[in-house]
């Protein structure tokens, strides 16, 4: 059986409408000794709390009443007026479709979940953005984290 990895003295700010999810969250936040969860139920109360806790990741979801996640997440990555623009997102989706997860790629951020998940997959997604960090690159008025290195394949041959 692996180990249940830790990660202490990180600060996390959960976003979702759901109080449900926020304390399952943070259940399994606690669990890999991330003690200070911050919550949030929309977005834009979860700036609010990015501007005055700085935290060191935000898990948040993509479908948000008031503020959406995808304009939490711009606003968050506009290095001109944010507060933490290279802040680590981890973005959870209930409908994971491809144009959705494109976009929010192309907004900036570090990892997706599809909604429900298991700890495991947290946990995995926690150790990309805080143990492998990427470097982060302006696109015209967004940051976004350098995309990660695929491992070159052979690919089949196609009949000519």
């Amino acid at each position: 059986m692996i180990a249940t990895p830790t990660f202490p003295d990180l600060a996390a700010l959960v976003v979702d409408e759901s109080l449900y999810v926020r304390r399952i969250l943070r259940d399994m936040l606690t669990r890999v000794g991330i003690k200070r969860v911050l919550e949030a139920p929309d977005g834009a109360e979860a700036l609010g709390v990015l501007s005055e806790s700085k935290p060191d990741l935000v898990i948040l979801d993509w479908d948000l009443a008031i503020l959406s996640g995808e304009e939490f997440i711009r606003l968050t990555r506009t290095p001109t007026t944010s507060p933490a623009p290279t802040v680590p997102i981890i973005v959870m989706m209930s409908k994971p479709r491809r144009y959705i997860v494109d976009r929010a790629v192309g907004l900036g951020v570090n990892e997706i979940i599809a909604k429900p998940f298991s700890p495991k997959v947290l946990w995995s997604r926690l150790d990309e953005v805080i143990n492998r960090p990427r470097p982060y690159l302006q696109v015209k008025s967004l940051l976004r984290p350098v995309a990660r290195t695929v491992p070159a394949q052979i690919a089949p041959k196609s009949a000519a």
